[in-house]
């Protein structure tokens, strides 16, 4: 799922890249024994992103070991954080099961018989998540409903108003069980986390919902396909302007090698993708202008 926030690794020092791959396989490895395996088909870069930044708001200590991955057939390195891996897994499975949920309202066709295909092992998935952390599937809910709410109004809201309601469910995500002033860095952090992802997800989008007649935050801002094309330099700025937030927000946290990761993801990470999507649409912007 999505997968928009990362590092930039040839920006990263060998103990970061070392320290990053760790995360992952260290997430992946307590995804699947304590919520589901299917945690480890679908992890994305994102969650990664939101265990470093609970790694480095909780002072953990980088416990690295080699553990035997049946994927890969080898030994791998991995993060030992039980703790905070179970609940940013628990996390992943709440927030997919919301997402499947909405796509079967949303998509048609063989797209929606995908989704109710994979809903009965989402919504196990999540079930085992509630039994850890009883409220959190109910507040996530909540605030994508509200954006479901808006995206199925027919008024024309703000761009913003649009990313809102997914930020608040990523800061939700980011700051659940955090007090004082890490719970304000890590929601401030994953605001701008989720409003990122929510733009950046409608602009890679933007062709294909134009072409199949779906809903597109741009697409509704804008009025049309090409006016979201012709503005993708001003939301290029909006995209960066988050990266900036996020960069700032983390700054405030305890100087470490977690933060370190972060801020290479916050200045080159988040700017190397919104530079390909941006590419993506190249020619057609040069076609709308020269019209």
């Amino acid at each position: 799922m999505f997968g928009y926030v990362k590092p930039f690794t040839a920006e990263l020092l060998v103990k970061e890249y070392t320290l990053y791959k760790a995360i992952y396989c260290g997430l992946c490895r307590t995804g699947g024994k304590r919520i589901s395996r299917l945690t480890r088909l679908f992890l994305s870069y994102d969650f990664t992103a939101l265990a470093a930044l609970r790694l480095a708001l909780e002072g953990e200590e980088p416990k690295i070991c080699k553990k035997f991955c049946f994927y890969s057939m080898r030994k791998k390195p991995a993060l030992d954080c039980d703790g905070v891996f179970t609940y940013t897994a628990a996390a992943f499975a709440c927030l997919s099961f919301c997402k499947t949920e909405d796509d079967i309202q949303d998509e048609k066709g063989f797209k929606r018989f995908k989704k109710m295909l994979v809903y009965p092992l989402f919504r196990r998935m999540n079930k085992k998540a509630a039994k850890l952390y009883p409220d959190l599937y109910e507040k996530l809910k909540a605030h994508l409903a509200e954006l479901a709410r808006l995206e199925g109004d027919s008024e024309k809201h703000s761009l913003d108003t649009y990313a809102d309601n997914a930020a608040k469910a990523l800061a939700h995500i980011a700051a659940y069980g955090l007090e004082g002033v890490a719970g304000a860095i890590a929601y401030e952090a994953g605001y701008h986390i989720g409003r990122y992802i929510y733009i950046i997800d409608a602009v890679d989008d933007l062709k294909a919902d134009s072409e199949n007649g779906r809903f597109n935050p741009l697409i509704r801002h804008y009025g049309s396909y090409e006016s979201a094309v012709a503005k993708t330099d001003e939301i290029a700025q909006t995209l960066r302007a988050s990266g900036v937030r996020f960069s700032a927000a983390v700054g405030l946290a305890e100087a470490s090698v977690y933060t370190d990761i972060l801020q290479n993801i916050a200045h080159y990470g988040m700017e190397k993708t919104v530079g390909d999507i941006y590419d993506k649409y190249a020619y057609t912007r040069k076609e709308s202008e020269e019209l």
